[in-house]
């Protein structure tokens, strides 16, 4: 595995991370501040168990977010 950052796959993570971040602001949403390096773990230990993207995670939570 080579670890030079090519910019795979960023585009549409990127903007879906874009979009909660808006939507988290008009919100005024309240987050809870933990340890970084475990909540990715979690992310990535989710998205392995449950056969899902990261994109489909960001959705998910866009949608859920739009909601409120």
């Amino acid at each position: 595995m080579n670890d030079k950052w090519n910019g795979e796959a960023r585009g549409c993570a990127d903007v879906m991370f874009s979009r909660i971040q808006i939507l988290v602001r008009k919100q005024k949403t309240k987050g809870e501040y933990g340890n970084l390096y475990d909540a990715v773990l979690s992310l990535v230990t989710h998205c392995e168990e449950n056969d899902k993207r990261l994109t489909d995670i960001l959705e998910e939570v866009y949608l859920q977010l739009k909601e409120e």
